[in-house]
């Protein structure tokens, strides 16, 4: 769990959570209230690391498929392309809140958060099983961005990893 005085602390405008743009639809549309995260192949250290408890959230195109999803989800792939922003550019249609962050350690455990998200038993299996046997949880609330913020797209935004860091003011394309 975050305790709100520890050393997690509110980053502000200049860092953003990247996850495929069909789990950020259903985090948005409220078919979804956790995220689960086993970390990217590029994590400092190997694995995630929650670093703050408020972030932009990143739409993200590879790797997302309909066969990573529960049937009944399968349509938030439909059409997911409109949700792309202008070509050289990234937008932050969005903010998280992390309300609570735990780590799963027992497979068993997992049937629990079922409910609460979209990703296919076998993904979720897959991500917990890769490396060590755990999945970082946070249960998350999502709010609008009003205006949208719009940046020019840099190639340190590139890779598989959770976290960038971008400048709010630099006007995007």
């Amino acid at each position: 769990m975050i305790n709100p005085d520890s050393e997690h602390q509110k980053i502000g405008p200049s860092t953003a959570f990247k996850e495929w743009a069909v789990i950020c639809r259903a985090l948005i549309t409220g078919r979804q209230d956790i995220i689960l995260r086993k970390g990217g192949i590029v994590e400092p250290g190997g694995s995630f690391q929650l670093l703050a408890t408020e972030f932009y959230l990143f739409p993200t195109f590879v790797h997302q498929s309909e066969d990573h999803l529960i049937p009944s989800a399968q349509d938030l792939v439909a059409n997911i392309d409109e949700d792309r922003p202008p070509p050289g550019t990234v937008e932050f249609r969005h903010k998280i809140h992390v309300t609570e962050s735990f780590t799963i350690c027992e497979p068993d455990k997992l049937a629990a958060l079922r409910p609460r998200h979209v990703w296919s038993d076998a993904i979720v299996n897959e991500r917990f099983h890769r490396w060590e046997q755990n999945l970082h949880v946070m249960v998350v609330t999502v709010h609008p961005v009003t205006p949208t913020i719009c940046i020019p797209w840099e190639k340190s935004y590139r890779g598989c990893k959770s976290w960038i860091t971008f400048d709010p003011n630099k006007p995007g394309k």
